[in-house]
C-alpha cells in the first residue's frame, strides 16, 4: 500500500486556518478520505454531495464515473470505530470502510442526491436513466447494517419522454417522506447537480410516500401523491420547519433563473412563493428560531464568485443580504491583495446548518478561477498563486450576518505536511452530528472525505 500512498503525493493538502473578528477557530478532529475503490475503480472520481450520521457511522452519497464517462450513484458508509486521525481508507489499508453501493448502467446517466434514515433503513433518492434519452426519479430502500438493497424504484415525470431526478429528501412527523427535484425536463438540460450543475428547464414538484408503503418488502410503484410547480424550475432543498408540518423548499424561476422559496404544507399546498432576485443562485436553506437562511452564490459586476446568504422572516420577507468569501488563507508571497480586489476568486457555498441556535454555518469551495483572461505580471502572479488549488471554506455567522469564525483547508496525508503538490477541495455539504460536532463532506479531487470539526 506504500506504493499507492506514494502515488497520492500529488493530491496532498494544506491545513490552513483563518480566525477573524475574535472569533477561535475550531479544529479537526479526524479527517477521512476514500478514492476511486469504493465506487467503480481508480477512475470512478467519486463526488460526495451529501452525507449523514447514522446510529455507527455514517453514510456519505454521490455520483462517480463509469468506464463511459457517465454517472453512477454510489453511497459508502464510514464506520465511527475509526482513531480520530487524518485517515486513507481503502480495502488494501488497515483501515477502511463498511460497505459500499454503486448503481448504474454503463453509458447511462444515474446519481444519488440526498437521503433520509428510518427505522433500520436508509432511503436514498436520485434518478436512473431508463432507456435512451429519458431519466426517472430513483428510490431505493436499503438496510443500514451491510448495504443490502431491499428495493429500488424509478418514478417516471407525468408527460412521455421527459427526465427527471429527485434532489432532496426530508422525513415527516408521520415517518413517512416528503421529496422534491425536477421532472418534466428535457434530456440535455439535465445538466447534473450541486456543483456538477443545476437543470435548465422543467418544474419542481412535491411528492410523498406514507409509511405504510415504505415500510413494505416491495417497492410502492407510485406515490401517495405528486404535485407539479409551474413556473418553478426545480426543488434544490426541502427542510421542515420546527416540528411543525409545513416545509420550505430551495428553487428557482425559469431562466433567466432568479431565487425562490416555496412554503408547503404537508401536502403539497403552497402556503406562499417569493422570488428574491439579489440572492444569486439559491442552494440550501437553514430554519432557525431567528428567521430562515438561505444560502448560495452570486457573480460580481467585476468577475468572480462570492458566497451570498440571504435572512428572510417567517412569511418570506428579506431582512438582509450579504456576500461572504475572499480568504486571503496564508502568508504565501503569491497572496497577493489584488488577486482579491480583482474578483478573480470564486466562492461557491452550497450547504447551510443551523447551529444550535447561535448562528448559522455554510459550507463553500474557495479558489482562483480565469487566469487565462489575464494580461502581463497580473496573469504571471495569477497563475503562481496558491489558492488555484480550491479549498473548503467554512464560515459561521450569528444571526445579524457578522463573522464569528472563517475556516479554509483540506486533507494532509501524515508524513507530508510539507509537500507542495496540492489538490483541489471543496466543502458540498454539513451536518452536526450527535455529539454537536460540525461534519464535513468534502470533494477532492482524488475522491470523498468527511472532516469532522469539534
Amino acid at each position: 500500500m506504500k506504493k499507492i500512498i506514494g502515488l497520492l503525493v500529488f493530491f496532498v493538502f494544506q491545513m490552513i486556518c483563518i480566525d477573524i473578528y475574535g472569533g477561535e477557530v475550531p479544529k479537526t478532529k479526524s479527517y477521512y478520505v476514500i478514492d476511486g475503490s469504493c465506487c467503480g475503480g481508480e477512475d470512478s472520481d467519486p463526488h460526495a454531495v451529501f452525507g449523514l450520521e447514522v446510529s455507527d457511522g455514517y453514510i456519505l452519497l454521490g455520483k462517480a464515473l463509469d468506464k463511459n464517462f457517465k454517472e453512477d450513484g454510489f453511497a459508502v458508509k464510514i464506520s465511527k470505530n475509526l482513531p480520530n486521525e487524518k485517515l486513507f481508507l481503502h480495502p488494501e489499508e488497515e483501515n477502511t470502510y463498511d460497505w459500499s453501493i454503486v448503481i448504474g448502467d454503463k453509458g447511462k446517466r444515474d446519481g444519488f442526491n440526498s437521503a433520509v434514515i428510518l427505522d433500520q433503513y436508509i432511503f436514498i433518492a436520485g434518478y436512473k436513466e431508463t432507456t435512451k434519452n429519458i431519466i426517472d426519479r430513483y428510490l431505493m430502500k436499503v438496510d443500514l447494517k451491510n448495504g443490502d438493497i431491499i428495493w429500488s424504484q424509478s418514478f417516471p415525470s407525468s408527460k412521455n419522454g421527459k427526465s427527471s431526478a429527485f434532489e432532496s429528501v426530508v422525513n415527516t412527523n408521520k415517518n413517512g417522506l416528503l421529496l422534491t427535484g425536477v421532472t418534466n425536463s428535457s434530456y440535455d438540460a439535465m445538466e447534473g447537480f450541486k456543483s456538477y450543475g443545476n437543470p435548465t428547464n422543467g418544474n419542481a414538484f412535491s411528492m410523498y410516500f406514507s409509511n405504510e408503503l415504505l415500510k413494505s418488502k416491495n417497492s410502492p410503484k407510485e406515490p401517495n401523491w405528486e404535485k407539479e410547480y409551474k413556473k418553478v424550475l426545480t426543488g434544490k432543498s426541502i427542510k421542515q420547519i420546527g416540528n411543525t408540518n409545513e416545509f420550505l423548499i430551495a428553487s428557482s424561476t425559469d431562466e433567466p433563473t432568479v431565487a425562490k422559496v416555496l412554503k408547503i404544507q404537508e401536502d403539497g399546498t403552497t402556503i406562499w412563493h417569493k422570488k428574491y432576485p439579489q440572492h444569486g443562485e439559491l442552494t440550501d436553506i437553514a430554519i432557525t428560531r431567528d428567521g430562515y437562511f438561505l444560502s448560495g452564490h452570486k457573480g460580481t459586476s467585476k468577475g468572480g464568485i462570492d458566497g451570498s446568504i440571504t435572512k428572510i422572516s417567517p412569511n418570506g420577507e428579506v431582512i438582509w443580504n450579504k456576500v461572504y468569501g475572499n480568504p486571503d488563507g496564508g502568508t504565501n508571497s503569491f497572496f497577493n491583495d489584488y488577486i482579491v480586489s480583482n474578483r478573480l476568486i470564486f466562492d461557491e457555498c452550497w450547504s447551510i446548518i443551523n447551529m444550535n441556535n447561535l448562528g448559522v454555518v455554510f459550507a463553500c469551495g474557495t479558489g482562483i478561477e480565469e487566469c487565462d483572461v489575464l494580461r502581463g505580471q497580473t496573469r504571471i502572479d495569477c497563475e503562481k498563486d496558491p489558492r488555484q488549488t480550491w479549498r473548503s471554506y467554512l464560515v459561521k455567522i450569528n444571526f445579524d450576518g457578522d463573522i464569528i469564525w472563517e475556516k479554509t483547508g483540506s486533507f494532509i496525508f501524515p508524513g507530508e505536511e510539507d509537500s507542495l503538490d496540492l489538490a483541489s477541495v471543496a466543502a458540498e455539504w454539513i451536518f452536526i452530528n450527535s455529539e454537536g460536532q460540525i461534519a464535513s463532506v468534502n470533494d477532492l479531487e482524488f475522491g470523498i472525505g468527511l472532516e469532522i470539526i469539534e
